[in-house]
Protein backbone atom coordinates (compact mmCIF):
# COMPACT_ATOMS: atom_id res chain seq x y z
CA UNK A 1 0.00 0.00 0.00
CA UNK A 2 1.40 3.44 -0.72
CA UNK A 3 2.87 5.57 2.12
CA UNK A 4 0.29 8.22 2.50
CA UNK A 5 -2.90 6.20 0.86
CA UNK A 6 -5.48 8.82 1.55
CA UNK A 7 -3.45 10.89 -1.41
CA UNK A 8 -5.10 10.73 -5.02
CA UNK A 9 -2.57 11.47 -7.39
CA UNK A 10 -4.99 11.31 -10.76
CA UNK A 11 -8.61 10.60 -11.15
CA UNK A 12 -10.14 9.43 -14.66
CA UNK A 13 -13.18 8.64 -16.06
CA UNK A 14 -13.45 6.83 -19.42
CA UNK A 15 -16.57 5.38 -20.72
CA UNK A 16 -16.47 2.23 -23.15
CA UNK A 17 -19.11 1.06 -25.39
CA UNK A 18 -19.46 -2.43 -27.09
CA UNK A 19 -22.34 -3.76 -28.97
CA UNK A 20 -22.41 -7.65 -28.81
CA UNK A 21 -24.59 -9.93 -30.68
CA UNK A 22 -26.16 -11.39 -27.93
CA UNK A 23 -29.91 -10.51 -26.49
CA UNK A 24 -29.37 -8.06 -23.53
CA UNK A 25 -30.74 -10.24 -20.83
CA UNK A 26 -28.24 -12.82 -22.05
CA UNK A 27 -25.73 -9.92 -21.79
CA UNK A 28 -26.42 -9.20 -18.06
CA UNK A 29 -27.12 -12.37 -16.99
CA UNK A 30 -23.10 -13.55 -18.27
CA UNK A 31 -21.29 -10.54 -17.34
CA UNK A 32 -23.04 -11.00 -13.29
CA UNK A 33 -22.50 -14.46 -13.23
CA UNK A 34 -19.61 -13.85 -10.40
CA UNK A 35 -17.82 -17.40 -9.80
CA UNK A 36 -14.08 -18.86 -8.28
CA UNK A 37 -13.27 -19.06 -11.32
CA UNK A 38 -13.77 -15.95 -13.15
CA UNK A 39 -9.77 -16.27 -14.33
CA UNK A 40 -11.10 -18.61 -17.51
CA UNK A 41 -11.79 -14.85 -19.17
CA UNK A 42 -8.35 -12.88 -17.26
CA UNK A 43 -6.19 -11.32 -20.03
CA UNK A 44 -3.54 -13.66 -21.53
CA UNK A 45 -0.90 -14.58 -18.51
CA UNK A 46 -2.84 -13.53 -15.67
CA UNK A 47 -4.13 -15.84 -13.37
CA UNK A 48 -5.97 -14.47 -10.34
CA UNK A 49 -7.77 -16.19 -7.81
CA UNK A 50 -11.04 -15.09 -6.81
CA UNK A 51 -13.13 -15.67 -3.89
CA UNK A 52 -16.86 -14.89 -4.35
CA UNK A 53 -19.24 -14.25 -1.30
CA UNK A 54 -23.33 -13.53 -2.37
CA UNK A 55 -24.40 -12.01 0.52
CA UNK A 56 -27.55 -11.45 -1.05
CA UNK A 57 -29.45 -11.93 -4.81
CA UNK A 58 -28.18 -8.37 -5.32
CA UNK A 59 -25.13 -7.98 -3.85
CA UNK A 60 -21.95 -9.53 -4.33
CA UNK A 61 -18.36 -9.49 -2.49
CA UNK A 62 -15.16 -10.60 -4.82
CA UNK A 63 -11.71 -10.20 -3.29
CA UNK A 64 -8.60 -11.06 -6.31
CA UNK A 65 -5.45 -12.54 -5.38
CA UNK A 66 -3.00 -11.84 -8.32
CA UNK A 67 0.36 -13.44 -7.46
CA UNK A 68 3.26 -11.32 -9.09
CA UNK A 69 6.57 -12.94 -7.61
CA UNK A 70 6.39 -11.12 -4.62
CA UNK A 71 6.09 -12.41 -0.89
CA UNK A 72 2.47 -11.23 -0.65
CA UNK A 73 0.09 -10.97 -3.40
CA UNK A 74 -2.09 -8.30 -4.71
CA UNK A 75 -5.25 -8.12 -3.03
CA UNK A 76 -8.53 -6.26 -4.51
CA UNK A 77 -11.79 -6.14 -2.86
CA UNK A 78 -14.58 -5.74 -5.11
CA UNK A 79 -18.39 -4.61 -4.01
CA UNK A 80 -21.13 -5.45 -6.46
CA UNK A 81 -24.42 -4.12 -6.67
CA UNK A 82 -26.37 -5.73 -8.81
CA UNK A 83 -29.72 -3.95 -10.83
CA UNK A 84 -31.51 -6.16 -12.35
CA UNK A 85 -32.39 -6.39 -15.56
CA UNK A 86 -29.90 -4.24 -16.92
CA UNK A 87 -27.36 -2.63 -14.72
CA UNK A 88 -24.73 -3.16 -11.56
CA UNK A 89 -22.30 -1.37 -10.56
CA UNK A 90 -18.75 -2.18 -8.54
CA UNK A 91 -16.95 -0.14 -6.14
CA UNK A 92 -13.14 -1.67 -6.22
CA UNK A 93 -10.15 -1.28 -3.55
CA UNK A 94 -6.78 -2.04 -4.32
CA UNK A 95 -3.05 -1.59 -3.57
CA UNK A 96 -2.77 1.56 -6.10
CA UNK A 97 -6.47 2.54 -7.15
CA UNK A 98 -9.87 3.14 -5.72
CA UNK A 99 -11.99 2.45 -8.84
CA UNK A 100 -15.84 2.79 -9.40
CA UNK A 101 -17.52 1.06 -12.82
CA UNK A 102 -21.26 1.27 -13.65
CA UNK A 103 -22.71 -0.84 -16.39
CA UNK A 104 -25.80 -0.86 -18.22
CA UNK A 105 -26.77 -3.16 -21.18
CA UNK A 106 -29.94 -2.00 -23.21
CA UNK A 107 -31.30 -4.09 -26.19
CA UNK A 108 -30.63 -2.77 -29.73
CA UNK A 109 -32.56 -5.55 -30.98
CA UNK A 110 -33.86 -9.25 -30.71
CA UNK A 111 -30.25 -10.44 -30.80
CA UNK A 112 -27.75 -7.73 -30.25
CA UNK A 113 -27.44 -5.29 -27.46
CA UNK A 114 -25.66 -2.07 -26.48
CA UNK A 115 -23.60 -2.57 -23.23
CA UNK A 116 -22.01 0.84 -21.87
CA UNK A 117 -19.27 0.92 -18.71
CA UNK A 118 -18.19 4.14 -16.78
CA UNK A 119 -15.10 3.85 -14.91
CA UNK A 120 -13.96 6.50 -12.56
CA UNK A 121 -10.20 5.86 -10.70
CA UNK A 122 -8.98 7.20 -8.36
CA UNK A 123 -4.89 6.00 -8.26
CA UNK A 124 -3.23 6.37 -5.04
CA UNK A 125 0.44 6.45 -5.96
CA UNK A 126 2.41 8.50 -8.64
CA UNK A 127 3.18 5.68 -10.65
CA UNK A 128 -0.57 5.49 -12.38
CA UNK A 129 -1.61 4.43 -16.05
CA UNK A 130 -2.27 6.58 -18.39
CA UNK A 131 -5.90 7.43 -19.47
CA UNK A 132 -5.23 5.93 -22.83
CA UNK A 133 -3.82 3.02 -21.31
CA UNK A 134 -6.76 3.00 -18.81
CA UNK A 135 -9.29 3.38 -21.76
CA UNK A 136 -7.18 0.49 -23.53
CA UNK A 137 -7.09 -2.22 -20.76
CA UNK A 138 -11.08 -1.63 -20.18
CA UNK A 139 -11.57 -1.48 -23.62
CA UNK A 140 -9.47 -4.97 -24.29
CA UNK A 141 -10.64 -6.64 -21.80
CA UNK A 142 -14.50 -6.15 -23.01
CA UNK A 143 -13.38 -6.89 -25.98
CA UNK A 144 -11.93 -10.81 -25.01
CA UNK A 145 -15.74 -10.44 -22.98
CA UNK A 146 -17.77 -10.08 -25.75
CA UNK A 147 -15.90 -12.76 -27.52
CA UNK A 148 -16.95 -14.83 -25.26
CA UNK A 149 -20.69 -13.99 -24.58
CA UNK A 150 -20.97 -14.45 -28.26
CA UNK A 151 -19.44 -17.38 -28.57
CA UNK A 152 -21.28 -19.15 -25.91
CA UNK A 153 -25.26 -17.53 -27.05
CA UNK A 154 -24.47 -19.02 -30.71
CA UNK A 155 -22.78 -22.21 -29.12
CA UNK A 156 -26.13 -22.29 -27.56
CA UNK A 157 -24.66 -22.38 -23.84
CA UNK A 158 -26.47 -20.62 -20.91
CA UNK A 159 -25.03 -17.37 -19.84
CA UNK A 160 -24.21 -18.90 -16.19
CA UNK A 161 -22.00 -21.84 -16.24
Amino acid sequence: MPRDSRRVYATQRIRVVKVVRAPASYVFEWATDYRSDDWRVARPGAHPRFRVVKLSPHRVVRIRLTDRGAPDPDVAVDLIRLEPPNRWHTDQVDEEELETVDYRVSAIGREKSRLEVRVTDRWMTPRHLSRAETHQRVSGAWDRYVRWIETRYRGGLPARG
